[in-house]
C-alpha cells in the first residue's frame, strides 16, 4: 500500500503549479475587437452623455485619439479595465476589456455625427464606427409639470371597421421619453363592451421616432372578438409606471463629476422616482352583422382566412374498421369559435365526435393551426376516404367560403368468411375384405394374442373426435357472447356519454339565472343530442331541418324548434344583439316542452 507523505504531497502540488504556469504561459489571447458606443442617442442642451470606446483582446491600449465635433464639448474621462480568463478548446484564453470614456455635453440642437477614430492596441491600429447623436432644445421638465410631456398611451388597431365574430388584434402601446430611465409597474387593463378579448402576454419593448422625438415603447398585444353589431369601445386605459423626473437645471452646463452626482451608473438629468400613468383614449370600432344571404348550412361561425389538409390512416382497413381522420385547418382569425369541419356525404360512414387541439403561431392566438381528430367507421365497402367541409366568412373578401377536402385513395375489404370445418370420411367396408375362416380340421398352432385384432383407423375419421371438437368450439362461443354482452362497444360509450351531456343540459335549461343566448344554445345542443341518439348521426352537423326529418312533431312543437335554432343564429352570427337578454318563464315552459316532445317521439325518456 503506497503511503503518501507530507513531502510527496509538496511535489504533487509543485508539478500541479507547474502545469499551471505553462499552461498561463501558452494562453492565447482573445481576437481583438474594437467597439464605439453612446449611453443614449438622444439629449438635449448642456445634458451630457457618455461616449465609450471599448477595446477588447488587447493587452496594451496606446493614448486614447482626440475627438472634436463642432457644436459637442467632448472630453476624455479616463479608462475602465476589466479581465477574464477562459478555458476554451483544452487551452486558456485571457480576455481583457479596456474602455476609454469620454463626456460629451451638446453645446446646441440639431443631428451630430462623432466621426470614427483610430485607437492603437497590442501594435494594431483599429477604426471605430461613426456614432449619431440627436439634440433637442432644453426643454426640461420638472416634476410637478404634466407627465405626458414625458409619456402617453395609445390604442392602436389594423381596422376600425369587423364583423361580428372576427378577431382583430389589439396593441397597447406606452411610450417613454428615451432620455427617461423608467421601469413598467403592473399589466394594465384592457377595458370595454360588446366584446370578449385574449388574455395578455409580456409586453414587448423596442424604440421609435414620433413627431421627432426618440421613445421607448411598451408594446402590450391581446386580440378582441365583437359579440354583438352596432359600436363597440375599447378602453380607456391607463399604464402606470415609475420614471426618475428630470429635475430642474442649474445654469450653465455640467461638469464631469455631476454626471455621477446622483447615480454612479446613470445621469443626474434624473433626480427622483415617481409613479406616472400614461392614458389610452377610448377607441370606437363599427361592428356589421355576417350577411344571411349566401350563408352555408354547415357555417357554424369561422371569420377570418383559412386552409384545410386533411389525412386518414391506415390506408386499409375492412367493414367495421375505424379510420383516424386528422383535420387540419390553419390560417388567421377566430380558432376559439371554431368547430370541426363536417362530412359532405356521411352514406356509409359513421362517426364520433371528435377531440381538437390548438397551436398558436404567435401570443395572442391570432395565427396558428386548430386540428381535429375524427375516427370514421365504412359500413360498406369504400374506394375513397370521406370528403370533409369547411365553411367560414372571409372579412375581407366579405363573402363566405366553402373548403372541400380531396378524397384519397383508401382500401375497404370485406371480412372472410370462416372455413368450414371438414367433413368425416365413413369407412369402406367392402375395400378391407374379411379374411377367411381357418378350417377347423387344420392343426391350429399356440397364440399368444388373447384379444381380438382391431384395424387402425386414423383420429380425424372418427366420430368421436368430431363429436368432441364441435362440443370444445360451442362452449368456446358461448364464453365469447358473454364476454362480448359485458362489453359496450365505442358506439354504446359515446351514446352514453350524450345521455350524460343530455341531462346536464336539461338541468341547465331549467336554470332561471340562464342568459337568452346560453339558453338557446343549450335547448339546440339538447335538440341534437336526442336526433343523434335516435339517427347515429354527428350531433354538430344536425339543424332544425335534420330534426323535422327525422321526429314526427306536432306543429307547435316544430314551429319552437325552428325558432330555437334560427334565434340563436340570428344572436350568435347576424347581429341580433339587442334580442339577448333573460329569458321568460313562458318561453322556458315552451321550449322544454317541444323537446320533450322530440325526446318522446324518437323513444328516449
Amino acid at each position: 500500500m503506497t503511503t503518501f507523505t507530507a513531502s510527496t504531497f509538496r511535489r504533487i502540488w509543485s508539478v500541479l503549479l507547474g502545469a499551471m504556469a505553462v499552461l498561463l504561459m501558452t494562453a492565447q489571447a482573445a481576437e481583438i475587437s474594437v467597439r464605439a458606443s453612446l449611453s443614449r442617442g438622444t439629449s438635449t442642451i448642456g445634458d451630457p452623455v457618455q461616449y465609450q470606446i471599448r477595446i477588447t483582446g488587447a493587452r496594451n491600449v496606446e493614448e486614447p485619439p482626440q475627438i472634436n465635433v463642432d457644436g459637442l464639448a467632448i472630453r476624455y474621462a479616463g479608462p475602465s479595465q476589466t479581465s477574464v480568463m477562459r478555458f476554451r478548446n483544452g487551452s486558456f484564453s485571457a480576455e481583457r476589456t479596456t474602455t476609454l470614456i469620454y463626456q460629451v455635453v451638446p453645446e446646441r440642437d440639431g443631428a451630430f455625427t462623432i466621426p470614427s477614430a483610430f485607437v492603437g492596441a497590442d501594435g494594431q491600429r483599429f477604426r471605430t464606427e461613426a456614432v449619431g447623436l440627436k439634440v433637442q432644445p432644453s426643454t426640461t421638465v420638472d416634476a410637478t409639470n404634466d407627465p405626458q410631456t414625458l409619456g402617453f398611451a395609445e390604442f392602436v388597431v389594423p381596422k376600425k371597421t369587423a364583423y361580428i365574430g372576427e378577431t382583430i388584434p389589439v396593441e397597447l402601446r406606452l411610450y417613454v421619453d428615451a432620455r427617461v430611465r423608467w421601469q413598467p409597474v403592473a399589466m394594465p387593463e384592457i377595458e370595454g363592451e360588446g366584446f370578449t378579448k385574449q388574455k395578455l402576454p409580456e409586453p414587448t419593448r423596442e424604440q421609435e421616432v414620433k413627431d421627432g422625438r426618440e421613445y421607448d415603447v411598451l408594446i402590450f398585444k391581446t386580440a378582441i372578438t365583437p359579440s354583438r353589431a352596432g359600436k363597440i369601445t375599447i378602453g380607456p386605459s391607463e399604464i402606470p409606471y415609475n420614471a426618475r423626473v428630470p429635475r430642474a437645471r442649474r445654469g450653465g452646463p455640467r461638469s464631469l463629476f455631476d454626471m455621477f452626482d446622483d447615480d454612479v451608473f446613470g445621469d443626474p438629468f434624473f433626480s427622483s422616482t415617481q409613479q406616472m400613468k400614461a392614458k389610452a383614449a377610448l377607441l370606437e370600432i363599427t361592428v356589421k352583422p355576417l350577411p344571411a344571404v349566401g350563408k352555408p348550412s354547415e357555417f357554424s361561425g369561422a371569420v377570418g382566412h383559412f386552409e384545410l389538409a386533411v389525412e386518414g390512416r391506415p390506408k386499409q382497413v375492412k367493414v367495421g374498421d375505424p379510420v383516424t381522420m386528422t383535420l387540419r385547418v390553419s390560417g388567421r382569425g377566430n380558432f376559439d369559435r371554431m368547430s370541426a369541419p363536417v362530412l359532405k356525404d356521411p352514406a356509409g360512414w359513421r362517426t364520433y365526435p371528435p377531440t381538437n387541439a390548438f397551436q398558436a403561431d404567435d401570443e395572442i392566438g391570432y395565427n396558428g393551426t386548430k386540428s381535429f381528430e375524427m375516427a370514421v367507421v365504412p359500413e360498406v365497402q369504400k374506394t375513397e376516404t370521406p370528403v370533409f367541409q369547411f365553411s367560414y366568412f372571409d372579412p375581407l373578401a366579405e363573402k363566405y367560403v366553402t373548403l372541400n377536402s380531396p378524397p384519397a385513395p383508401l382500401v375497404v375489404e370485406r371480412g372472410t368468411p370462416p372455413a368450414k370445418p371438414p367433413t368425416a370420411i365413413a369407412a369402406d367396408p367392402a375395400a378391407t375384405p374379411a379374411p377367411e375362416a381357418a378350417p377347423l380340421n387344420d392343426i391350429i398352432g399356440l397364440r399368444y394374442d388373447r384379444d381380438p385384432v382391431r384395424g387402425f383407423e386414423p383420429l380425424h375419421l372418427r366420430r368421436e373426435f368430431w363429436y368432441a371438437q364441435g362440443a370444445a368450439g360451442l362452449g368456446l362461443l358461448v364464453f365469447l357472447g358473454l364476454k362480448l354482452r359485458r362489453m359496450p362497444d365505442a358506439a354504446e360509450r359515446v351514446a352514453a356519454e350524450l345521455r350524460r351531456e343530455k341531462a346536464a343540459a336539461l338541468a341547465r335549461l331549467r336554470n332561471a339565472d340562464l342568459g337568452r343566448i346560453d339558453f338557446l344554445e343549450t335547448a339546440a345542443r339538447v335538440a341534437q343530442i336526442e336526433t343523434a341518439l335516435a339517427t347515429e348521426r354527428s350531433a354538430a352537423s344536425i339543424d332544425a331541418d335534420v330534426v323535422h326529418a327525422s321526429a314526427k312533431l306536432s306543429e307547435a312543437a316544430a314551429a319552437v324548434i325552428d325558432d330555437i335554432f334560427a334565434t340563436r343564429a340570428k344572436l350568435l352570427y347576424a347581429g341580433g344583439g339587442a334580442e339577448a337578454g333573460s329569458v321568460s318563464s313562458e318561453e322556458r315552459e315552451r321550449v322544454l316542452s317541444a323537446l320533450q316532445e322530440v325526446g318522446k317521439n324518437y323513444g328516449h325518456r
